[in-house]
């Protein structure tokens, strides 16, 4: 990717947007609403740029808040849009000794950030599929939180020493409607994945401790492993890899998972382990064999998790459904030969 002589930095918060334009000399500052009109009236129309496809649009990622700015330069108008991880744009400002914080510092930051590493940070726009099948999940959890926080309450009013029962009855009746709601959002979600990914969807279930959430999150937010050519690089994106720290002969930090991938796909995958672990042959074999070992259980499931992640990679790049007898029957074959 070409690297880029202009930049517009935008600090991107819940109602307002602080730009810098940025030619590699000097910075010109505006502020906008953080919507589409207030953007577009009051920066795209005003500043004159003889071609915008030749500029860079540097935004860094705030949950939220940046998506709708980022898919409206990207797929509605084209124009060029990288999207970084906040984490490297607070190294690339301890690397410059920034010390002032304000919104217009930190346009002027993210936009020389772009000019040199934007290129890095190209944004694909997703597809509606992608935030269908997203939205949806965020709910499911979502419910599952109220469920678990109504049922706390539930257990705190049976310990009261005077009787609460209408109270705990509303708040049953509430769980049920939660529960009810999960159960449509469950049937939608299967509904959209075999639509779209039928084959595939039937691939990944027929592994053993993968379900409906991981099997969403394999082909709706990791888009079918795509644009992954190797397991390890998906465990790797996920954060399930470990973090070693040694140098020389006085760092000696424990392993452990590098913990900066998405963390809702990580806590789906060990969920998804504790299954695995009782009903795939292969994982609960790994993980007997690592807890003989003396490997510590949650280590012991995480390795299951990666397992896990492998078997998918495999069904979806074969075509063939899981096969627990996959082993034997190859080494039956060979033994023939």
């Amino acid at each position: 990717m070409k690297r880029f002589d202009k930049v517009v930095g935008i600090d991107v918060s819940k109602s307002k947007l602080s730009i810098s334009f940025y030619d590699g000399m000097t910075h010109n500052y505006y502020e906008t609403s953080n919507n589409i009109r207030s953007f577009t009236k009051e920066f795209l129309e005003k500043v004159e740029v003889e071609d915008w496809s030749k500029v860079l649009f540097m935004l860094e990622s705030t949950g939220v808040y940046h998506l709708k700015l980022a898919t409206y330069l990207s797929k509605d108008l084209g124009y060029v849009v990288s999207v970084a991880n906040p984490m490297s744009i607070k190294r690339y400002s301890d690397m410059q000794l920034r010390k002032a914080k304000t919104d217009r510092t930190d346009s002027k930051l993210i936009a020389e950030f772009g000019l040199e590493h934007g290129h890095r940070w190209i944004f694909n726009h997703r597809d509606d599929f992608y935030y269908e099948i997203d939205s949806r999940l965020k709910a499911i959890e979502d419910f599952h939180e109220q469920i678990n926080r109504l049922s706390s309450q539930i257990e705190g009013l049976q310990h009261l020493p005077y009787e609460q029962s209408e109270i705990i009855v509303c708040y049953r009746e509430i769980i049920d409607v939660y529960k009810q709601k999960i159960k449509k959002l469950e049937r939608e979600l299967e509904f959209l994945l075999r639509e779209r990914y039928k084959s595939s969807y039937e691939l990944i279930s027929s592994i053993p401790g993968v379900g409906l959430k991981l099997s969403s999150i394999v082909l709706g937010k990791l888009e079918c492993f795509h644009n992954f050519k190797r397991a390890k690089e998906i465990v790797s994106y996920i954060g399930l890899c470990p973090d070693i720290k040694e140098s020389g002969t006085s760092v000696r930090g424990s392993g452990r998972i590098s913990r900066r991938g998405n963390v809702y796909i990580r806590r789906i995958l060990y969920l998804c382990a504790l299954s695995a672990i009782r009903y795939n042959k292969f994982c609960s074999d790994l993980y007997k064999r690592l807890l003989s070992s003396g490997k510590a259980k949650k280590l012991a499931i995480i390795a299951v998790a990666n397992k896990l992640i492998r078997q998918i990679f495999g069904v979806l790049k074969s075509g063939r459904p899981y096969d627990p007898n996959y082993l034997e029957n190859l080494t039956r074959v060979a033994k023939n030969v």
